[in-house]
């Protein structure tokens, strides 16, 4: 006799209720398909004479699509610049990374993991075009941004310190010393030309 027809997932997970059986339970139909309708599926066919089981797996494939592309960065020389690069797919993407247009030789002070760049102690030489490359079987993209280090001895041009403060007997009175300086300043302070210590005031 014309057998029953019925579906099941192997996990055991329900089917959601866009999953439509059509033709006597003989198709089954699943709109939008993501990645968590991938899996082992069993067709249960069953009459007076007995029973069959027949077995599909669905499997979810994806290009790589970009998560987290590089930006455009500006570094002081002698620092460390982190550049995360992370874009989703299946299988897992992997990464690679160039420097204007030529593969980037990885060694102590450069460092790459899980997409990740890492390049300590920057000098001007690193300054360039970069360019982070995630691909598996199904595709390839690619991000690209500028490292710029720079490098500059400290100038108060754009903070000057005010030539005369003004303060009552017994007041606070504070001082900044905010140099633009690639890499950072380290500041100190005269009184007339003595050296200023630290004192409970």
């Amino acid at each position: 006799p014309v057998p029953q027809i019925n579906w099941r997932r192997t996990d055991g997970l329900p089917f959601p209720s866009k999953i439509k059986l059509r033709k006597s339970n003989g198709m089954i139909e699943i709109p939008n398909f993501q990645q968590e309708d991938a899996g082992l599926y069993e067709c249960i066919t069953e009459n007076s004479r007995g029973k069959n089981i027949a077995r599909g797996r669905l499997t979810y494939y994806a290009k790589p699509h970009w998560i987290q592309p590089i930006k455009d960065v500006e570094v002081a020389v002698e620092d460390t610049v982190y550049w995360d690069c992370r874009a989703s797919g299946k299988p897992k993407p992997s990464y690679r990374w160039l420097k204007n247009g030529e593969q980037l030789a990885i060694e102590g002070r450069i460092q790459i993991e899980n997409g990740a760049l890492t390049i300590s102690n920057l000098n001007l030489t690193d300054s360039g075009r970069y360019q982070c490359i995630a691909e598996n079987k199904h595709g390839v993209i690619s991000s690209s941004a500028e490292l710029r280090v720079v490098a500059s001895a400290p100038d108060f041009s754009k903070s000057p310190m005010k030539n005369l403060i003004q303060v009552q007997i017994g007041s606070t009175v504070d001082f900044e010393c905010k140099p633009k300086a690639f890499p950072k300043a380290k500041c100190s302070w005269k009184k007339g030309g003595e050296q200023l210590h630290e004192n409970e005031r």
